[in-house]
């Protein structure tokens, strides 16, 4: 496994390469500490690889409509480009016995979002997580976000959203 230190040092090689390291424009005050911060953000970023499977609080009831949490903003990192992309999601559920606390969507939506990650696997999997949580067989999340690798470069258009929906229906809950 490679180190911190093996990482920064992978960082600082970079940063020599594109040039950043020789130039005197700013001091080396400027450049000195910019490898650390960056494995450190992405250290931030990825932190979703190792957290543990989701859990919830469940409250029991007898009846139940649609529950539904809407635009919960979200930064994730393309693992095509290793650029972000961002945006918002929004989940609905079919209580079958029980709700759980509504900070459990949000502990799954970030779980999955803080991570190298296809804003469409997000998705499934994300709706995936919800479906075992709940224990509904009717799940439905949507995705909307702005992708840098294709606001910043490629086809370069700044503000244009990608959507992804999963719909679990009954017996597909487990199964996405």
């Amino acid at each position: 496994m490679t180190s911190r230190d093996e990482a920064v040092t992978a960082v600082e090689t970079l940063l020599t390469y594109l040039g950043e390291r020789n130039d005197t424009r700013f001091g080396d005050e400027v450049y000195s500490r910019t490898p650390d911060r960056w494995i450190t953000f992405l250290e931030a970023a990825t932190q979703g690889m190792s957290e543990p499977e989701p859990s919830a609080v469940r409250f029991e009831l007898e009846r139940s409509g649609l529950v539904s949490i809407d635009e919960v903003a979200f930064y994730s990192l393309c693992e095509h480009h290793l650029l972000p992309f961002f945006g918002v999601v929004s989940v609905d559920y079919q209580p079958v016995d029980y709700v759980v606390g509504l900070s459990a969507l949000v502990h799954v939506i970030e779980r999955h979002a803080r991570r190298l990650q296809l804003q469409e696997r997000m998705t499934r999997d994300i709706a995936a997580d919800v479906a075992a949580i709940t224990g509904a067989k009717d799940v439905r999340v949507c995705v909307v976000a702005e992708h840098m690798c294709m606001s910043m470069r490629g086809v370069g258009k700044p503000g244009a959203q990608v959507t992804t929906r999963v719909v679990l229906s009954g017996s597909d809950s487990g199964n996405p």
